[in-house]
């Protein structure tokens, strides 16, 4: 089990290589991958909904994601739209962060509790432009998400190798005592 767990962290890490080496491609990836998401999370709902005779907003919502993510993956540019959401999202949560930074730092300063809130002013403002300039240049946070999820891949392979090591302590620390 602790080998398979070194194994798998180590593939993680190789992945979100790949996945460093080509954000774009590991965009497109993601488009996949999110309308999968919708499928299996829709036939679950539908499935409890049947199951159950719970014929709510819940089973309506379910049978809707099943029919996105089937259309997503066997209409032509239907993937390119779930990627095209996708940075459209995360560009304007970058401009709204931004805003939200900029209003946050305006009451800070009247507070008048030193000059601290300057710092979040100018975040506020680069988070403003960098948010317009994505809106702008498409590409721009393409890339972001897919160094994320580049970083995300390390990250789980590294905590994942970490949580092996730990696994391994633990198993040679209780080794049964042979008669």
């Amino acid at each position: 089990m602790v080998i398979l767990m070194a194994i798998l962290g180590i593939l993680l890490i190789l992945l979100g290589a790949c996945c460093a080496i080509t954000p774009l491609a590991t965009l497109t990836a993601a488009g996949y991958f999110i309308a999968l998401v919708l499928i299996v999370s829709g036939v679950s709902g539908i499935y409890l909904g049947v199951r159950f005779r719970f014929y709510g907003l819940n089973f309506a919502v379910s049978i809707l994601a099943v029919v996105l993510g089937v259309v997503a993956l066997f209409r032509p540019g239907g993937i390119e739209a779930i990627d095209k959401v996708l940075i459209l999202l995360f560009a304007l949560w970058i401009l709204v962060r931004g805003c939200s930074s900029v209003a946050l730092s305006l009451r800070v300063r009247r507070l008048r509790l030193g000059n601290d809130w300057v710092w979040g002013l100018i975040i506020g403002i680069l988070g403003i432009v960098l948010g317009v300039y994505s809106l702008l240049h498409p590409a721009v946070p393409a890339t972001a998400i897919g160094w994320l999820i580049a970083l995300y891949f390390i990250a789980e392979g590294i905590d994942i190798i970490a949580m092996s090591r730990v696994v391994w302590q633990l198993q040679s620390a209780v080794r049964p005592l042979r008669p």
